[in-house]
């Protein structure tokens, strides 16, 4: 009984001297079905199983010999048979593949989706009735009559807000209450300079991380607030935010993209980008300011980035955690130059929680102040920030004139 392979033997016929030994010529009648599966498929399955096997394995040698005898095939040899039958079944495996791929994809698409129209039920519920349950606006400042103001525009760039975030630490202590505080502090500055400005018109730019979010165990252990909570209670403090700064202009504009702290997937490689909590954040404001005369909440656009037209002058935004600083007057321009056909004269960027600026090619790039300061992180780090929120005097003949840091004390 020789169960081995013969020198100069090919699999092809190694396999059907066995296979033929075993049903038809009877040389290998003696051998059982599990030692020459063993041989065959190089596992030793169970009697019944490998019987089955074999006689599979008979037809199937059967039909390539009739194939050959009648000509089909006859300038192929054994060995390109199998290579082709290899071959069809890689290809089958790969299009199997595809096809989970696509249905993981859209089961994912369809989760995101049905999510996502949930929470704007749900939240649709909680604006219509906020006021019974939270009272009226904090923010009561009279509308401003701005009479001779100037063709001064400004941009308030509010970002990494980090609520629900908790941090004690030599360099800053943080959480809720005092985010609420630094806020109060920042508008006033915010309201003060407009009015020095007689800016008749108000850029906001919302540059996401205003949550902490849960996207690994240390933001889940510093944070103060479910996310949810963090999500809506923010949702609200933004609405109040943009009510008073909007009471000293003529016209507001409202721009909001999102960061990365908001994503529903821990996993950064497994995550969707777009897949993001923040996106509700426009969705609310509408619901909130549906009733404030000169406030328009600009729609999203298809990717994070935001453009802004400021007194004639392009200003492209987004989070930054896609982006450097470095290579973004470069790379942004282009981008709005070639899918928008818009230029741009200046790039707002968030997400490293402190200031820092370059200007090359006649566009000025800046990373915008953060409001949470250093946290937990940072400070194992010796990383220091100084909390702030950017903003920005825009001039018709200037372009960019004026640059603020507002700073908070607390």
């Amino acid at each position: 009984m020789e169960l081995n392979k013969r020198d100069g033997e090919s699999n092809y016929e190694y396999h059907r001297r066995l296979v033929y030994g075993k049903l038809v010529d009877k040389t290998l009648a003696d051998v059982d079905y599990t030692e020459l599966a063993q041989a065959l498929y190089g596992q030793p399955y169970s009697p019944d199983v490998a019987r089955r096997m074999v006689y599979g394995s008979k037809r199937t040698i059967d039909a390539i010999t009739n194939d050959i005898e009648c000509g089909a095939g006859a300038d192929k040899n054994s060995e390109d048979i199998l290579r082709e039958i290899d071959a069809k079944r890689v290809e089958l495996q790969k299009e199997r593949q595809r096809f989970l791929d696509q249905r993981r994809e859209y089961n994912k698409l369809v989760s995101y989706e049905g999510r996502k129209e949930y929470l704007e039920d749900r939240l649709v519920a909680a604006a219509e009735n906020l006021t019974d349950t939270i009272g009226a606006f904090l923010f009561n400042a009279p509308k401003r009559t701005n009479g001779g103001g100037t063709s001064s525009e400004a941009v308030v760039v509010l970002c990494d807000w980090h609520y629900g975030m908790t941090a004690d630490n030599i360099w800053n202590k943080y959480d809720t209450k005092i985010c609420a505080e630094r806020l109060n502090q920042i508008l006033s500055a915010a309201y003060d300079k407009m009015a020095l400005h007689g800016c008749r018109k108000l850029h906001i730019a919302v540059l996401g991380d205003l949550i902490h979010g849960a996207i690994h165990t240390g933001t889940r252990v510093a944070s103060e607030e479910l996310v949810c909570d963090q999500l809506m209670n923010v949702s609200e403090i933004l609405a109040q935010s943009i009510l008073f700064l909007s009471s000293n202009v003529d016209e507001t504009h409202v721009y909001v993209t999102y960061g990365n702290h908001a994503r529903t997937v821990q996993n950064k490689q497994d995550s969707v980008h777009r897949d993001n909590m923040e996106r509700i954040i426009p969705w609310w404001l509408k619901q909130r300011l549906k009733d404030v005369n000169d406030v328009y909440i600009h729609d999203e656009s298809d990717n994070e980035f935001i453009y802004m037209d400021v007194a004639g002058y392009g200003v492209c935004a987004s989070h930054g955690d896609l982006d450097s600083l470095r290579s973004s007057p470069k790379l942004i321009p282009s981008v709005c130059a070639r899918k928008y056909n818009k230029s741009v004269d200046c790039i707002l960027l968030a997400d490293k929680h402190h200031r820092e600026s370059i200007d090359e090619l006649g566009v000025t790039a800046m990373v915008c102040d953060g409001l949470c300061g250093t946290d937990d992180y940072a400070n194992s780090k010796r990383l220091y920030s100084t909390p702030a929120q950017t903003m920005l005097i825009f001039t018709q003949d200037v372009g960019l004139d004026g640059e603020y840091h507002l700073r908070a004390n607390i």
